[in-house]
């Protein structure tokens, strides 16, 4: 089976083996240089200060979501949302279901956020955190976080940002920094690893409002024994080994040349759909390199095409939210060549409106390996 999902990826062969070694005792010390190592690789390549700013938690992407409100966010607390997608809106439900006084701006589908208008904003009243989505998976829109975070800057009285990057980071490099604070992660996508891991990391500032903080209502998810460099129970042993060896593959790769392959990967998809009669529902300049959201003609139906292609060898994903009956998503993240990419659009051709050219505006792709 061909997967080109945005998550669940593909495992290599490597993390597939680390899977399946021995159990160990979580708190002895086979285990234990395990846990030093992938915490300070993640620090290394998020920019985190050292590996007591970085947790590790046996949760989804979206129990990180929370961890994070969790633990830096008290009822009454004020947050600025940036929803530009779903999963966006995912972002802002975790927030207020914590008692969060949540004001949103909302952001048409498919279209990134303004950092200057977003600064704008911040400037003109308090906040205590933004919550921003790096790239979202609903639409297949790389926001501009980075530029965001420079445009707020470093007053130490600037609103905490904390960025839900879980299809993002590492295919997407982002690091913290000044004016972001909080970056959050999860096993399934660009690390290559199945689902199970929820990967929080935290500046400075961030880690050190989270450890002085005593108010109660906090257990599971409780950043302050990970902070501190304990494990409070039972981790994902076998997880965690899988990280380890995916953190060896990617440290490999390097991140210029892995961000390059992922926006070659977009690249190739938006060149076949478009040639073969499939609507392009995202800009160029703001086009996820990790995932891409395609409109269907109108003759077409997401689900039987799905179905269609999955009996065929290859599974897809679905369109999401407002686009769910007229789109499809394609992901081209993680453990996925252009060879894995060809044979899967070539599964997909013979169903678009024009399959020749779809194929013929591959070639060139196939031609730069």
């Amino acid at each position: 089976m061909h997967i080109l999902l945005p998550g669940p990826t593909p495992i290599p062969e490597a993390v597939q083996e680390a899977l399946i070694r021995a159990m160990s005792d979580h708190r002895g010390t086979l285990f234990g240089q395990v846990d030093v190592k992938v915490r300070t690789e993640l620090a290394t390549l998020l920019g985190a200060p050292t590996k007591d700013h970085i947790a590790i938690l046996p949760a989804s992407g979206t129990g990180g979501l929370e961890a994070a409100c969790e633990n830096l966010l008290s009822p009454g607390d004020r947050a600025l949302v940036v929803e530009t997608g779903l999963f966006g809106r995912r972002f802002r439900e975790v927030a207020e279901a914590h008692g969060v006084d949540v004001e949103c701006v909302e952001i048409p589908w498919g279209q990134a956020f303004n950092p200057q208008e977003i600064a704008e904003r911040v400037r003109q009243k308090p906040y205590r955190a933004i919550l921003v989505t790096h790239n979202e998976t609903s639409t297949g829109v790389l926001n501009p976080v980075e530029a965001l975070a420079q445009a707020i800057g470093t007053d130490p009285g600037a609103p905490l940002m904390i960025v839900d990057s879980i299809s993002g980071v590492p295919s997407i490099p982002l690091t913290l920094g000044p004016g972001l604070d909080v970056i959050i992660a999860a096993s399934q996508k660009g690390f290559m690893c199945p689902p199970g891991l929820a990967i929080l990391a935290l500046s400075e500032r961030a880690r050190q409002s989270v450890v002085s903080d005593t108010r109660p209502g906090r257990f599971y998810f409780d950043l302050r024994p990970y902070l501190s460099g304990r494990l409070p129970y039972t981790p994902a042993i076998g997880l965690w080994h899988a990280l380890h060896a995916a953190l060896g593959l990617l440290r490999a790769e390097g991140a210029f040349a892995r961000l390059q392959r992922h926006r070659m990967l977009r690249d190739m998809v938006r060149h076949f759909a478009r040639a073969g009669g499939l609507t392009l529902l995202v800009e160029d300049a703001v086009a996820s390199p990790t995932v891409t959201a395609l409109g269907l003609p109108s003759e077409m139906n997401p689900g039987d095409l799905r179905r269609h292609l999955e009996n065929a060898g290859l599974q897809i994903a679905g369109g999401l939210g407002l686009w769910h009956e007229r789109a499809i998503r394609i992901g081209h993240v993680g453990h996925v060549d252009r060879a894995d990419l060809a044979a899967g659009l070539t599964l997909m051709a013979p169903h678009l409106p024009h399959s020749e050219q779809a194929l013929a505006a591959m070639i060139p792709f196939l031609k730069e390996a």
